[in-house]
């Protein structure tokens, strides 16, 4: 994710980059040979930047950011900012003290078809399905929750804006050859009704980020790789007696437009310096990021 931040610095108008990181300074070496800017090992290089990006394994998230933060650095942690929801509220907290604008690194929330959904969804949903499957990750070193499922998680709370705290069962496999959970099944439900069932793997032979949402008025698939949404509409049905019974629907299909206004990544980088030059909301940005992390971590336990 690194490498990916930097292309997108890299080739915005807004951004330029002036410093890598890394422990491995060969690595950093290599990535601003690439995008620009100068390569050093020590994290207190980047104390003059005007904006600062933490990619790094999710372990480390809470010790990079709070000195940023402190020193008032506007920050945008990658997912999940931590594994634990007190560290997620401290590093909010902190931010809210120094006035300084955080942002969490849920990329899906800028996908152009999450956008599309939002504007054309009918009714209150009532059943949420999700599918985010992936092949191997040798490089993941956070559990399928912390990695994949949180960002369905936020997905959830972005599109239905459910009430309360859900009630949670899930479970997940750890395979002999992992040390943490590779793949996970979850169940939630919301006090105001909204029902989920959200599936997470890394041991899939295909890639898959589906998402489906049902309201009294429709139902709305959507593909979040091939960035589409189809709407179905059920008119009507009847049992047709001949030589034998037969069952008849009719269904109205709805292939709505996806506006397309950039890569997903480059439009949260966008957003990033919209709150750094004080043009987004900073505090409705922070109250989004705790959420999900709460109910990640109440899957992970349970």
């Amino acid at each position: 994710m690194g490498a990916n931040w930097a292309r997108v610095i890299h080739q915005s108008p807004q951004t330029e980059l002036s410093m890598g990181v890394d422990p491995e300074l060969e690595r950093a070496t290599e990535m601003t040979a690439r995008y620009g800017g100068r390569a050093s090992a020590d994290l207190d290089a980047v104390m003059t930047a005007d904006a600062v990006i933490v990619a790094a394994p999710t372990r480390c998230h809470v010790e990079i950011a709070t000195p940023l933060i402190a020193a008032r650095r506007p920050v945008l942690v990658e997912k999940p900012m931590a594994t634990t929801c007190a560290e997620v509220e401290s590093l909010c907290g902190l931010a809210a003290t120094e006035a300084v604008p955080l942002m969490c690194g849920f990329v899906e929330r800028f996908n152009a078809v999450v956008g599309t959904l939002k504007l054309i969804l009918e009714g209150r949903p009532l059943h949420i399905v999700t599918v985010r499957h992936s092949p191997r990750n040798p490089g993941a070193s956070a559990s399928v929750i912390w990695d994949l499922l949180i960002h369905d998680l936020d997905l959830v709370l972005q599109i239905a804006e459910p009430t309360g705290e859900p009630l949670v069962a899930a479970q997940s496999l750890t395979p002999d050859d992992s040390d943490t959970a590779e793949i996970a099944d979850c169940l939630l439900r919301f006090p105001d009704g909204l029902l989920t069932n959200l599936s997470v793997s890394r041991r899939s032979q295909t890639k898959v980020r589906s998402l489906t949402v049902a309201t009294d008025a429709a139902l709305y698939e959507v593909d979040l790789l091939r960035q589409d949404v189809t709407v179905y509409r059920h008119l009507r049905a009847e049992f047709l007696m001949g030589k034998g019974p037969r069952y008849r629907s009719e269904t109205a299909i709805e292939v709505p437009f996806v506006r397309h206004a950039g890569e997903p990544l480059a439009l949260q980088l966008a957003h990033f310096v919209d709150l750094v030059e004080g043009r987004a909301d900073r505090r409705a940005e922070l109250s989004d990021i705790t959420a999900p992390h709460r109910i990640a971590e109440r899957v992970a336990s349970a």
